[in-house]
């Protein structure tokens, strides 16, 4: 799946399974994507926000939602963005200083 929309609405879960695709801006850097979710699970899936060799261009914010009375995902607690036998890959364009 592409997500190419500027902004989706506050998501419960994502179960990722396939292919997961976020589409920088083809022209404008400044252009900004947010995704709001509580969880987030690659089970075998692949999770592409960027790669290596073509860096995200574009801004993207991920929130992730929850209150401490809400339930867990076992093993990986909540407002999560959990790898199961799968692949997240995140690059976005090289910045100096390349350390937090």
């Amino acid at each position: 799946m592409l997500v190419d929309v500027d902004s989706t609405a506050k998501l419960n879960a994502i179960t990722v399974e396939g292919s997961l695709l976020f589409a920088p801006h083809p022209t404008n850097a400044l252009h900004k994507r947010t995704l709001d979710a509580r969880i987030i699970i690659v089970k075998g899936g692949y999770v592409e926000m960027g790669t290596e060799a073509f860096p995200y261009t574009s801004k993207l914010q991920i929130t992730m939602h929850g209150k401490y009375a809400d339930p867990t995902l076992p093993i990986y607690g909540q407002k999560v963005i959990g790898v199961r036998f799968g692949q997240l890959e995140m690059h976005g364009v090289k910045r100096n200083p390349c350390w937090t």
